[in-house]
């Protein structure tokens, strides 16, 4: 009679498993896994199969992949926090997010929402983003280890800020309109450079804005005041912010009057800084033309006018 062989010695050598539903391995909890290296086993607690090399249990896991994240340059200037999403695929619902700066320091988010496996939300105070550590990546880990990074999303750029009130810039005299200038600012507590630029409406006629600088000079001879209203944009990095303006320039001064006496005196329009006088004599009589300034006290002094033919 044959000897029943041992169930312990029984055994499945290169199985071959000719099924379509697949084979299904050992299931439990983290505090069921056994300790002999080798097996294979589906863990119930972070669902995902696992093996145990003897020494330590390794997740079998597919890495979660980034495409994008809609918030990429944040505003400290305007404090509070900034929410970011964060699209992708292969998101486990346990996923944790950092922030790694130019530098390497992991930022963690304030808080994280995983809203499917192909989404995340996260918010993070503004000022914990600087604009000397820019740019950030973004890490997105699952559970198994396993992670993404997309790098050099995020960075820090403020809106520039004018420094120049809105409203008029000032009167332009006929008689200073070469020498006649305004200066516009605005800075950026980033340290980027400024770019002024004409965003709607007309500068006065022959006026140019330096795009460098801020100002605006060259201005055209008007037959009657003019007042021209514009936008001009201050750009700085990806940011800009506009403001409205005005300037006036006034046509020359027109005083006519008949000399009649030995005495003629009559108002300084506002903003005159020189005078010219023209004289004419009665008929076939002379003419002449003669320049002031201002004198004492703010008034003006033609001094004797002698013309041919009169006196």
């Amino acid at each position: 009679m044959t000897k029943a062989r041992d169930i312990a010695d029984f055994k499945f050598e290169n199985i071959v498993d000719t099924g379509t539903e697949g084979t299904r391995v050992a299931t439990g909890t983290t505090a069921q896994r056994g300790s002999t290296a080798g097996q294979l086993r589906f863990n119930s607690t972070t669902g995902l199969a696992e093996y145990y090399t003897g020494t330590e249990f390794k997740s079998i896991d597919t890495p979660p992949l980034i495409t994008s994240i809609d918030v990429t340059n944040v505003e400290t200037d305007l404090g509070g926090s900034e929410t970011f999403i964060i699209s992708g695929s292969l998101f486990n619902g346990s996923a944790t997010v950092k922030f790694r700066d130019n530098g390497g320091t992991l930022i963690t988010p304030d808080t994280t929402t995983v809203n499917s496996s192909s989404q995340i939300t996260v918010t993070k105070t503004r000022s914990s983003f600087l604009n000397a550590n820019e740019p950030y990546d973004v890490i997105v880990t699952n559970p198994s280890g396993l992670e993404a990074t997309l790098e050099n999303q995020i960075n820090v750029d403020n809106s520039p800020v004018w420094q120049t009130a809105s409203g008029s810039l000032g009167t332009v005299y006929d008689s200073t309109r070469a020498s006649a200038s305004f200066l516009v600012s605005a800075t950026d507590s980033d340290g980027d450079t400024i770019a002024y630029s004409l965003q709607s409406g007309f500068l006065p006629a022959g006026a140019s804005l330096n795009s460098s600088t801020g100002a605006i000079t060259g201005f055209s001879a008007v037959g009657s005041d003019t007042t021209s209203n514009f936008t001009l944009r201050a750009t700085a990095g990806s940011k800009t912010a506009d403001r409205s303006f005005s300037i006036t320039v006034n046509a020359p001064v027109v005083q006519a009057f008949t000399y009649t006496g030995s005495t003629q005196t009559f108002t300084i329009p506002s903003g005159v800084t020189s005078l010219t006088a023209k004289v004419w004599g009665a008929a076939g009589a002379g003419h002449g033309e003669y320049q002031s300034t201002p004198g004492g006290a703010g008034g003006y002094g033609i001094g004797n006018i002698n013309v041919s033919g009169m006196s």
